[in-house]
């Protein structure tokens, strides 16, 4: 039986001179996660395209904790790997280490639309920007694991349990819109692509965990929040009917459990001890126990799960990691 973990914000211990990078910190899971690295210490650039909501996000951390003094504004956009790409590298010319780095920013219901590289947003934005962003950021991550044997430096990728109504990845469909214009199967769709997404953070989590095994000091691991009514949950950019809209958002409101408990898996991973006690690396963390309602109950533990079979899948692990990079040195070469 997995063991399980018991972990609070308190557990957190000082997080002074460490560097951090939380994508998509300016609402929601990523807005907690920033601003409990931050009342730890931890120097946090927030990663976002909006500086404004950045800006706000900031405030709202400052009346929280006291202080906005360790927080920054890393502009970062997803939608392209090059832009994704390009932040990174910029972010490299400010800092010398970067010692957490958690990959949370994600899109979920969306219309049927393709990024300027050419690919379904979900799978564009949730994997590829990415992907782009910390494999550009991996020298340094490394260099900061290598040159001080005593750190721990920390990746988190945030999946969710919906990985597991991921079909086997069909490479040609990722350059595709919506197939159906029918509500039902449009919906059936929707999900799928979101679906698959998280597929592709578990896959990531798996191939570069595994890329990294010889450097003892990083640890990579992957992580579902839990239902937890965010701004993910906004459907209004969907292409569903408004009914359909607000069923799925009220489900949310009435089932989802509050944004701090959401973040805790995260923060577990990116900050916890008990990381290190026991050499915890590519591992899926959930709030909740296996069980039929696993990931949608609070409970008051951090609970490693074992991933379905196509989850746990390494050739298809590595053909998408294949895939990706074969994309970015395509989208680099035509920046």
């Amino acid at each position: 039986m997995a063991p399980t973990y018991q972990f609070t914000f308190d557990d957190i211990p000082d997080l002074s001179g460490k560097i951090a990078i939380v994508t998509g910190g300016n609402s929601g899971l990523g807005e907690v996660i920033a601003r409990e690295l931050a009342r730890k210490n931890a120097k946090v650039y927030i990663a976002a395209r909006s500086q404004a909501r950045v800006t706000a996000a900031i405030a709202r951390i400052k009346q929280a904790i006291g202080t906005d003094e360790n927080l920054h504004y890393l502009e970062t956009d997803l939608e392209t790997m090059a832009s994704a790409a390009q932040s990174a590298t910029y972010f490299t010319k400010l800092e010398t280490k970067l010692d957490i780095l958690v990959a949370n920013a994600g899109l979920g219901a969306i219309k049927s639309e393709l990024t300027p590289d050419g690919y379904e947003r979900n799978f564009g934005i949730n994997h590829l920007g990415h992907f782009a962003f910390v494999m550009t950021l991996l020298p340094l991550l490394k260099l900061t694991a290598v040159q001080d044997p005593t750190s721990e430096v920390r990746i988190v990728i945030q999946s969710s349990q919906s990985y597991q109504q991921a079909c086997l990845i069909d490479y040609e469909d990722l350059t595709k819109t919506y197939k159906s214009i029918w509500h039902p199967l449009t919906l059936r769709e929707m999900l799928g692509r979101y679906a698959r997404s998280k597929l592709c953070n578990i896959y990531f989590m798996l191939e570069l965990a595994d890329r990294l095994k010889d450097i003892p000091n990083i640890y990579v691991n992957a992580t579902h929040p839990g239902l937890v009514y965010t701004h993910i949950f906004d459907l209004s950019t969907s292409p569903l009917p408004y009914y359909m809209q607000r069923i799925g958002e009220w489900h949310a409101w009435l089932c989802g459990i509050p944004v701090d408990h959401g973040a805790k898996t995260v923060l577990f991973c990116a900050a916890s001890k008990q990381i290190i006690d026991d050499d915890l690396k590519a591992k899926f963390l959930y709030p909740a126990p296996q069980g039929p309602f696993g990931g949608f109950v609070y409970f008051s533990g951090v609970y490693p799960r074992e991933l379905t079979a196509l989850g746990a899948n390494r050739d298809e692990s590595k053909k998408l990691w294949e895939f990706s990079e074969r994309a970015l040195s395509s989208a680099l070469s035509n920046n």
